[in-house]
């Protein structure tokens, strides 16, 4: 079956609530050429592509629902029909508690899973977005959001603390069509919070208690319900190797792959993106990053945007676009805003000390101070506003400027500045109350008939397991390849290591050289593990910061993300170990005709250590906590390694480890395959009892029983165990976010 957008003018066949079969009109003269290109389109649901999306993302249920305990999404196209029947008039279908249970245990729709807490939810009336041609046409059109009485309570750790509020509940507004509003307000006074929390997207925290009220086109939405819109955040990471159009490219064939099909139809959305944000000239230059030049700070967050418009959503949500930008840049993001806001979109910024040229750019302006209301209305009223209110702004002093020393608390100064300051501020925010109260009125809607919004363009990736797989695996490969420095930097530790192994080790066959093997393969294994992993574990927390975002907007699935991450690795591991073993196996005279099975040996132990060090970055916070567990590991490892402690004499509660030790195992490997059918002679200096075998010498750590094939699988397992961790690790590390409740009575 095929799902549309269904809009008709009101008559006998909107009323018969049934799909309707049509081309969008051609005067639809609303929509920009980007969404133009989105309509009419049929998406067709074949059933082996969903199975297989199904078993390839069992494991990630949990992940795909929207950050929340369950998304009721069992829209059919009857429904959807009916939910969306006219232009000027929305109609919804609240469907009944018989209904959900049907859906509960019959499945839903495109295999979304139905909760328990969903499940006869009678009050709640669901908006469906299906995809994204729906964001431009009808309902979604053309956007206006209202909020109202947003409170947010930031509880202390300490008990008998004093629960630090951060949005006092008087906060109302509202962005409109066609229109930017501005959010402004003194460093501290809540302007970021109040962004994410309107838009759904505040972090979530034990210890927050978020209420209010949003509103879409005047309709009271439930608490999470994810409003369809770009989000942009203050800092936008992006792989730094990557230029702006591959950038592009990669998200449009991931959100858009399913309906754009052909290249020609993506590679135009790609251009019109290009062009719309200002960015032709740097169209071929790599986006860069603190270490890696590349894009110009303005640059990047227009690419930002444009990553972020590729489904052309009606709202748009900027935290601080301007930070960190001169007064020209700043200038240029803004004008970039302004265009999209006369094209239809509702525009809502917080900007941070804007330059008056910049400031008139706004159509609306929301003004906080502690995070309580200080003015919301337009921009152009709000000098005489503050005028009204006893606060005369002088000609040369900038609206901006004067606005936000008026909402400024003295601090640090006499206290009687203090005072005055504060006096001031409580004026302002009870005249803002009074004021907004007039100026924004919402109805008065039913709170037992809410809409709950269903987005499902933000729910499933725009493209199938298998493209997303292929895509991902691209790009991790050109990522690593195109890192030149980071290269250089490990073919050079390689041959470091190689040369002062090689000039130090010159190994014979008497006695002495016994030990001396075992403490070469020995530093060759250590060595291994701790380039392999520190190398990961430094690297892969910052990529997660970036894939975390894309995985939170469903860009694609976390499995095929890893498994193209982790054989991206593969080739470069074994160049590496191959360089190295190229000058170490000569240099230190190793057993002739062994090696290719020690190249083997140490490319398969290097991947388990980079396993270990995957794992390690999946699951920690931040770089420095994965470092500060890196010592710890590897101590671990080396004192388990099978020469240091004997087995019987493990302490009952640790021999798990050495049954997982990466040093131990790699060892072992090394050990058997250079002792096994050399003989030595019983000259020489001695080290304990005579060996005139390899297996002899084996046989004084208590390798003599084991084999190669046991090491192997042994470091397969630990490998396939660090990477289904690793994946588990990062679905359940995947952001969530606060609920908002209804404000108290």
């Amino acid at each position: 079956r095929c799902y549309y957008a269904q809009y008709e003018p009101q008559g006998p066949a909107s009323q018969q609530n049934t799909p309707i079969r049509h081309k969008p009109s051609a005067n639809s003269t609303a929509m920009t050429n980007t969404s133009n290109r989105f309509q009419g389109r049929c998406r067709p649901t074949p059933l082996l592509t969903l199975v297989a999306i199904a078993l390839i993302t069992l494991y990630a249920n949990q992940s795909s629902q929207l950050h929340r305990k369950g998304t009721s999404v069992f829209a059919s196209a009857q429904n959807i029909a009916g939910k969306f029947a006219t232009r000027s008039k929305l109609t919804t279908t609240t469907t009944s508690k018989k209904e959900r249970k049907k859906f509960f245990w019959g499945g839903s729709h495109r295999g979304e899973e139905v909760s328990n807490e969903d499940v006869g939810r009678d009050d709640v009336e669901d908006l469906v977005c299906e995809n994204p041609q729906q964001l431009h046409t009808g309902f979604f059109q053309s956007v206006e959001v209202g909020f109202e009485d947003l409170r947010m309570v930031l509880k202390q750790k300490k008990k008998g603390g004093a629960d630090r509020v951060i949005l006092d509940g008087s906060i109302r507004g509202r962005a409109r069509p066609g229109r930017m509003l501005a959010i402004m307000g003194p460093s501290g006074s809540g302007k970021s919070t109040l962004l994410h929390a309107i838009a759904g997207n505040l972090k979530h925290d034990k210890r927050i208690s978020l209420y209010g009220k949003r509103y879409i086109n005047n309709q009271t939405l439930t608490g999470d319900s994810r409003i369809p819109l770009a989000f942009i955040d203050q800092e936008v990471t992006f792989f730094p190797h990557m230029t702006v159009k591959e950038t592009l490219d990669f998200q449009v064939e991931l959100k858009m792959g399913a309906v754009l099909k052909t290249r020609e139809e993506r590679e135009a959305l790609v251009q019109d993106l290009i062009d719309q944000l200002g960015l032709t000239k740097s169209v071929n230059t790599i986006v860069g990053n603190a270490k890696v030049r590349g894009l110009s700070g303005g640059e990047r967050k227009r690419l930002s945007i444009a990553c972020e418009m590729i489904s052309s959503p009606p709202i748009i949500f900027l935290d601080e676009p301007t930070s960190g930008l001169d007064s020209y840049q700043a200038a240029q993001v803004i004008e970039t805003l302004r265009r999209l806001a006369d094209q239809g979109k509702t525009v809502v910024s917080v900007i941070h000390q804007p330059s008056q040229h910049v400031f008139q750019l706004f159509d609306d302006l929301l003004l906080l101070s502690e995070g309580r209301l200080m003015y919301f209305g337009e921009v152009s009223k709000v000098r005489p506003y503050m005028s009204d209110l006893g606060y005369e702004c002088e000609s040369e002093v900038g609206t901006a400027e004067h606005i936000l020393d008026c909402v400024s608390r003295v601090v640090g100064g006499d206290a009687e500045a203090e005072r005055v300051s504060e006096k001031r501020i409580d004026n302002i925010a009870s005249q803002a109350i009074k004021h907004t109260r007039d100026l924004v009125a919402f109805g008065e809607d039913d709170v037992k008939k809410m809409k709950h919004i269903i987005d499902k363009t933000s729910v499933h990736p725009g493209t199938n397991v298998f493209r997303q797989f292929k895509l991902l695996l691209g790009r991790s490969a050109q990522e690593l390849f195109r890192g030149k420095a980071a290269i250089l930097i490990k073919i050079v530790q390689q041959v470091s290591l190689g040369v002062v192994y090689g000039g130090i080790y010159s190994l014979g066959d008497d006695q002495a050289s016994i030990m001396d093997r075992f403490g070469l393969l020995s530093l060759i294994i250590i060595g291994a593990t701790n380039m392999a992993m520190a190398g990961t574990i430094r690297s892969f927390p910052k990529e997660k910061a970036i894939v975390s975002g894309e995985l939170a907007a469903n860009m694609y699935r976390t499995g095929p993300y890893f498994i193209a991450k982790a054989l991206s690795e593969i080739p470069l591991i074994g160049l590496c170990n191959a360089i190295f073993g190229a000058i170490i196996y000569p240099l230190a005279n190793l057993q002739k005709g062994r090696f290719k099975k020690f190249l083997s040996l140490t490319s398969l132990h290097s991947i388990a250590a980079e396993s270990v060090g995957l794992l390690i970055g999946s699951v920690a916070p931040n770089s420095d906590v994965a470092l500060a567990l890196f010592p710890p590991i590897i101590v671990l490892n080396i004192i388990f390694d099978g020469r240091n402690i004997s087995e019987e004499n493990t302490p009952w509660a640790l021999r798990w480890i050495q049954k997982i030790g990466l040093v131990k195992w790699g060892f072992t490997g090394l050990a058997l395959n250079e002792f096994e059918g050399l003989k030595f002679k019983s000259s020489g200096p001695f080290r304990g009892p005579v060996a005139t075998t390899g297996e002899q010498a084996l046989a004084r750590f208590g390798m003599d029983e084991k084999t190669l094939d046991t090491v192997v699988w042994a470091q397969s397992k630990i490998i396939a165990g660090c990477w289904l961790l690793s994946l588990m690790g990062l679905s359940l590390t995947r952001q969530k976010f606060v609920v908002m409740s209804n404000p108290p009575e």
